[in-house]
């Protein structure tokens, strides 16, 4: 992806959220994005987050990157079709 491309890429910061309110949030903001459309997500490291990326991944859409951040983990997400 362009740097262009992930620069408009919205970041959403569920860190402070815990579980299951940080998948709550998730799938509302994926409720509000066109099929298809990016996001990346901020979660706290640790099995929550692994937890939540699967359920996504398990609702259909598409987990296209993970990247830890320091003590947060970056879940790049495609809203399913």
């Amino acid at each position: 992806m362009s740097a262009a491309a992930e620069a408009a890429m919205p970041l959403v910061d569920l860190s402070t959220y815990g579980c299951p309110l940080h998948y709550v949030k998730a799938r509302q903001a994926l409720s509000r994005m066109a099929p298809g459309e990016r996001v990346a997500f901020l979660f706290s490291a640790g099995e929550s987050a692994e937890q939540v990326r699967a359920s996504l991944a398990e609702d259909g859409h598409r987990v296209l990157a993970v990247r830890p951040l320091g003590d947060t983990l970056q879940v790049e997400v495609a809203k399913a079709d």
